[in-house]
């Protein structure tokens, strides 16, 4: 419900409703609304017209109920319009520090440029980010504060429109914490098929035939067969096939019977013959732009300096062979694969695979805990 501000009718009965006949409108001079006093102006009967009353004085505009908070905020006297005295000298004090502060160089109005937020905004609407499911994600109770940043305001009012220039600093940090992530998507969705197919190809390459993956995510053969000439994928799709690659990467298909030793040999042609990449050849194999085969330790010169930089932390690009080796040598310091993931930049689960390509055994957490020698025999141990 909207309340009126009627400073007149509070003092001296009087309504600030324009006092022309069928005319609602505020007044906002001679008892005339906008339209009312320029065409009595513009006939020059101004004159006949009673002025308007004088505004209040602050300290009698109104005063809140005593059960809000008055001086322990300035919802009271911004929104309310109190003028008791707990506001009025909360306020006074309010404006002495932010004075103070300006006059010191160190004032901060707690407002930021809102153009990379704007942009980061946009760049999750183009992955599948809607402003409604960022508003959710950020914890609004409302999507107006996304959408605002967007379009502008949208409330009725002469700044209908009027595109945001700053933004409050504790909007833009839960805004730009989002990032875009299949994860953070609903299942009917559609992302980018590379993803999926890349999965597919790598699984091929150990064997697996698309008729055993199809039947694995729960797809027909032919559906499946159209997923792959498709440029984009439903999540829940994304996500049956990257169960599957998750359980399958490292191991081959059954080959007991002679159908199913055929089927694996027909499985590896498909793959060479169309040059599909292996699970290893991919550091990220939804955002690597090509795969990496790696080269011979032999025909490869490792930077030592880059990878002393690499296991301090520092963001450095790595070949394959001096990424393989800051792995060694963070692997003798007891950390899990998600601590040399972070360190080096990289996937935990790309950490995985380089350590059981090493022949890289995980620590236990009582091991990383104790120091003790030797780690425990397991690929996912303190993964």
């Amino acid at each position: 419900m909207t309340i009126r501000r009627v400073w007149g009718s509070q003092v001296t009965g009087k309504s600030r409703t324009c006092t022309v006949a069928d005319c609602s409108n505020t007044t906002v001079a001679r008892r005339l609304c906008r339209k009312h006093y320029q065409q009595a102006w513009q006939d020059g009967q101004l004159g006949a017209h009673e002025k308007q009353l004088t505004r209040p004085r602050l300290r009698d505009r109104k005063i809140c109920p005593d059960e809000h908070k008055h001086q322990q905020a300035t919802t009271c006297f911004i929104q309310h319009q109190c003028r008791c005295d707990p506001c009025m000298d909360h306020n006074a004090a309010r404006e002495r520090q932010r004075k103070k502060n300006i006059a010191y160089g160190r004032y901060d109005s707690g407002l930021i440029d809102v153009a990379p937020v704007r942009e980061h905004v946009l760049t999750l609407g183009e992955y599948g980010l809607g402003y409604k499911r960022v508003a959710r994600l950020c914890g609004f109770k409302s999507s107006t504060p996304v959408r605002t940043i967007i379009w502008g305001r949208q409330d009725p009012g002469p700044r209908c429109g009027e595109m945001q220039k700053r933004v409050k600093r504790e909007t833009a940090e839960k805004i730009l914490r989002i990032r875009p992530h299949v994860e953070l998507l609903a299942d009917g969705a559609r992302i980018p098929a590379r993803g999926a197919h890349r999965r597919v190809q790598a699984l091929v390459t150990r064997g697996w035939s698309l008729s055993k993956i199809a039947r694995l995510i729960g797809m027909d053969i032919t559906n499946f067969s159209g997923l792959m000439r498709r440029d984009s994928v439903l999540v829940g799709t994304h996500r049956a096939i990257c169960e599957v690659y998750e359980d399958l990467w490292n191991s081959e298909p059954d080959r007991s019977t002679p159908a199913q030793e055929a089927a694996f040999s027909r499985s590896l042609a498909m793959a060479k013959r169309n040059g599909w990449a292996p699970p290893l050849a991919w550091d990220d194999i939804d955002l690597d732009s090509a795969p990496d085969f790696g080269t011979p330790a032999d025909d490869f010169t490792i930077d030592e300096q880059a990878v002393e930089l690499a296991c301090s932390g520092a963001h450095v690009r790595l070949h394959p062979v001096e990424r393989r080796e800051a792995v060694r040598r963070i692997h003798r310091e007891r950390l899990s694969d998600r601590l040399i993931a972070e360190r080096i930049g990289v996937e935990p689960r790309t950490v995985l695979r380089i350590r059981e390509e090493l022949h890289l055994a995980g620590w236990t957490v009582a091991e990383q805990r104790a120091g003790t020698d030797g780690p425990r025999v397991g690929k996912r141990a303190a993964a």
